[in-house]
């Protein structure tokens, strides 16, 4: 039998930004990942540090604001780059949906008051910003600094930084079973080794339900696929990270809908997304339709972009709780089991959350209401 002090099961930002925590606190650490580092939903995310597309309650406005300054400097505390810059974030409002352009407004004056300056722009202003966008249907937008990152190269930064802290991570190991005396849980059984610790604490994402039921216990997480793609490295084209005023309300309670997004990274490729799918299956694959109608929309707001090539798309499920918040604390049932999924603006907020789950796990005193986002809510409401 191996034998740690937690258990970390789930190899995405916060699988590994807890397990780096913890092990600088001085817990001895094992995280079982069943596939790759980053495999899962957070390498197929766009890698951008969003800051006002958020709920604007004090507790998340102060999570993103001070998470985002702690990005500024986490590559040197983690001794790797994760290729973070700053770049502006430009939400575009559709003529005729004056709803969101007042909504957007009084977004604006919330975040600029907590911290997070946001303004909005006229359509002239947007067409200065991005000389090459097609703004035809475009009123203005929304603008803030945000930032974007290589989501692989986070959570690889976040590994290393946890096995030089002692922590033990072992890829390409599904759980595979969970044995149960009394209210704990005493052993994971993962390839073909026991391994055992005070805590076990799953973060896996939309599969996270899929892990708990080993152990009996049902999590209210559910979730979207969402689709998306990387281009090869083209000439400058985009100077902002662009996106709609008007995404969830594309997608939500669609069976099938696409909105649009694109991120431009360091070495010139862009990401651009999504395609969103309805499904309760769990699956990383992309569709025909997805695919082309997520090019169809960048051609159509960069129309002078030509023919490019895309080098890798994906699809990953999305998950999310029926109160749209995360679900962070110890499950009811048994005394050792924890959890930690569901994250909004996820990697904004990983280099603070991962501290506070570590110090959660370890019953050590957390500076902020954790409370709040206890699996117990929905426990209560059943």
């Amino acid at each position: 039998m191996n034998v740690y002090d937690v258990i970390v099961i789930g190899g995405g930002f916060i699988g590994v930004s807890s397990a780096y925590h913890l092990a600088r606190l001085g817990s001895r650490v094992l995280l079982l990942e069943a596939y790759d580092i980053a495999s899962g939903t957070s390498g197929a995310c766009s890698g951008r540090t969003q800051v006002n597309e958020g709920h604007l309650d004090d507790l998340n406005l102060f999570l993103i604001r001070e998470g985002y300054k702690r990005h500024q400097t986490l590559s040197e505390e983690l001794g790797m780059p994760t290729d973070w810059h700053p770049l502006g974030y430009l939400c575009l409002v559709k003529e005729g949906q004056d709803h969101l352009w007042t909504s957007w407004s009084e977004r604006a004056v919330a975040l600029s008051k907590a911290g997070i300056p946001t303004e909005m722009l006229d359509v002239k202003s947007v067409q200065e910003a991005e000389p090459k966008l097609n703004t035809d249907g475009v009123m203005g937008a929304a603008f803030s600094v945000e930032g974007v990152l290589n989501p692989f190269r986070l959570c690889y930064a976040y590994v290393e930084a946890a096995k030089r802290f002692g922590a033990e991570v072992r890829a390409y190991t599904p759980v595979t079973a969970f044995e149960i005396e009394g209210q704990r849980v005493v052993s994971v059984v993962a390839g073909k080794e026991r391994f055992s610790a005070g805590v076990v604490a799953v973060m896996c994402g939309a599969w996270t339900p899929t892990v708990t039921r080993l152990a009996g216990i049902e999590v209210p997480i559910q979730h979207t696929a969402a689709e998306a793609f990387i281009t090869e490295p083209l000439p400058p084209l985009i100077n902002n990270t662009i996106g709609l005023a008007d995404f969830y309300e594309t997608i939500h309670g669609k069976g099938k809908a696409v909105s649009f997004g694109v991120s431009p990274h360091l070495e010139g490729s862009l990401l651009v997304g999504e395609a969103v799918t309805m499904t309760s299956e769990l699956h990383r694959r992309v569709t025909s339709w997805g695919v082309s109608l997520v090019a169809a929309e960048l051609a159509h707001y960069f129309p002078t972009l030509g023919h490019f090539s895309i080098i890798r798309s994906w699809g990953r499920p999305t998950s999310f709780t029926p109160d749209e918040e995360p679900i962070i604390g110890w499950l009811p049932g048994l005394d050792n089991l924890y959890t930690a999924s569901c994250m909004i603006e996820t990697i904004t907020k990983v280099p603070l959350m991962g501290e506070y789950i570590a110090q959660d796990i370890r019953q050590e005193r957390v500076s902020i209401p954790f409370e709040r986002f206890s699996p117990l809510r929905f426990a209560a409401q059943r």
